[in-house]
């Protein structure tokens, strides 16, 4: 190939397939929510939101007066960004691979992917919050009440489980409680949500019951609820809240498409191949929103699962 600082076509598709479909495991978000298609352009999706309210009170015989459990469907919309990454080489860095018979390329397009991949995660669990409401886009870590999610606060932090083995219960029967905040819902009772905290958080939960049962964990007694517990980078404190703030967060949710849904208007897509004073360019771009949470009381938002004052 003449040493030219471009691609040829084959090399050029070699590279999109690895920004496009990554070769090593995808991040959190786009595994763990579904997608779904929106025309290619669009700034702002709109969506119907469900909530359901109810509460059962005394029966006398022939009342009249029987509570029911009262649904109403809201409008809602959601934002759609878009995220970019471009792989750039000069002519004496591909000459000199290609001299030497070295693959510069495959690192960089994987770095690219990866660039993407942190991004939609920032995006779908932190948001992208602007004083320009066209721009702003909600993340999980946002407040209950912006999002309409349900809450729980832990009895205790985990990083506090080792101090009194009667901790371990607390906790065990705390986050039982809050999976029956989504199987108490109507049609939902033998769903297994999943549970995403923090890997601290997690390791936390991994130690003995107590000192008799060496062998369970509170982590183990927990798991059969779930379908999946995921460590998830995004709801450390560093990564979301005001500036000091030192709270991890945890949740609890369901992620089938009748319930939430990432809008996906434009896939990653290569821009046009720029070449310019011995330097070659291929930007990647992608257009999508943040989280349609079309049903948001099947997501709980957990909190007090740190202690702030651990934190350094």
């Amino acid at each position: 190939m003449a040493n030219n600082g471009y691609l040829t076509r084959e090399q050029l598709t070699w590279v999109d397939s690895v920004i496009k479909q990554p070769k090593t495991q995808e991040l959190t978000a786009m595994s763990l929510f579904k997608t779904f298609s929106v025309p290619a352009w669009t700034t702002q999706t709109r969506y119907k939101v469900m909530t359901t309210s109810g509460k059962a009170a005394p029966y006398v015989d022939g009342a009249t007066d029987i509570p029911v459990v009262d649904m109403s469907m809201t409008e809602a919309t959601s934002n759609l960004t878009d995220l970019s990454i471009a792989v750039r080489y000069s002519r004496q860095q591909l000459g000199e691979a290609q001299q030497g018979g070295v693959d510069i390329l495959t690192p960089m397009a994987t770095r690219a992917r990866r660039a993407l991949a942190e991004a939609e995660n920032k995006l779908i669990f932190n948001g992208n919050h602007n004083s320009n409401a066209a721009l702003n886009i909600n993340g999980l870590t946002d407040s209950a009440k912006k999002l309409g999610v349900q809450e729980a606060t832990a009895p205790v932090a985990f990083d506090h489980l080792a101090d009194d083995s009667s901790n371990n219960l607390k906790i065990r029967n705390w986050i039982k409680d809050a999976v029956s905040k989504i199987t108490h819902l109507v049609g939902y009772s033998n769903a297994k949500p999943i549970l995403a905290l923090p890997q601290s958080a997690i390791d936390a939960l991994d130690m003995p019951y107590n000192e008799y049962n060496p062998q369970m964990t509170v982590l183990e007694m927990i798991r059969p609820w779930f379908s999946q517990i995921k460590p998830v980078p995004e709801l450390e404190h560093q990564n979301f809240g005001l500036n000091g703030n030192k709270e991890d967060m945890g949740y609890i949710f369901l992620n089938d498409s009748d319930t939430v849904q990432i809008p996906i208007a434009q896939p990653v897509t290569a821009l046009q191949q720029e070449y310019r004073d011995g330097w070659t360019k291929i930007p990647y771009t992608e257009r999508l929103g943040g989280l349609v949470m079309y049903y948001p009381h099947a997501f709980v938002q957990l909190h007090g699962i740190n202690d702030p004052k651990n934190v350094k």
